[in-house]
């Protein structure tokens, strides 16, 4: 069994790979050399998306969270590119032809803009577009009642960073 183990131990030790040094002796013309130090980082990050949000009756802009890059080390000129895809309408649960419109828009509740969101690319640790839920008077009155719901699709993609 000894005999074994050191056989296999041997192999071991032979299969591992071995460091190369760099020798300087009295012969060296001239009395210097160098070496080169490398190592490769593999790009990482975290993309945070909004959480599931529940919708206040008669609310006009709904706060719907950021998409926003947590943690980054990507390449230069590379990116995080996030997509969002919706359908526009939360279905209702008794009968799913009676529809709620709902569109998603940058900016906050407070500051909310025209730009319906589609996609953003973040670059930058911090990066982030916030989003707000927009259901207008005219959709909220006309509604049945009842519970709506959608599924928001975010896809998240290491790209090419746009001039």
């Amino acid at each position: 069994m000894k005999k074994a183990f050191a056989l296999i131990l041997t192999g071991v030790l032979m299969a591992s790979p071995l460091t190369a040094f760099a020798e300087i002796t009295e012969n060296t013309d001239p009395k210097q050399g160098s070496t080169e130090i490398t190592t490769q980082i593999a790009p990482a990050y975290i993309v945070t998306i909004p959480a599931d949000t529940s919708v206040d009756f008669n609310t006009v802009n709904t706060d719907f969270g950021a998409v926003k890059l947590t943690k980054a080390q990507l390449e230069p000129n590379k990116c995080i590119k996030v997509t969002m895809t919706a359908s526009g309408e939360m279905k209702n649960s008794a009968d799913t032809s009676k529809v709620l419109p709902y569109t998603i828009f940058e900016g906050t509740a407070d500051a909310v803009t025209d730009t319906v969101f589609t996609s953003a690319e973040l670059a930058s640790v911090g990066d982030k577009t916030d989003l707000t839920i927009s259901i207008s008077a005219d959709d909220w009155n006309n509604a049945y009642a009842g519970s709506y719901s959608d599924t928001v699709l975010f896809s998240i993609e290491y790209a090419d960073a746009q001039p």
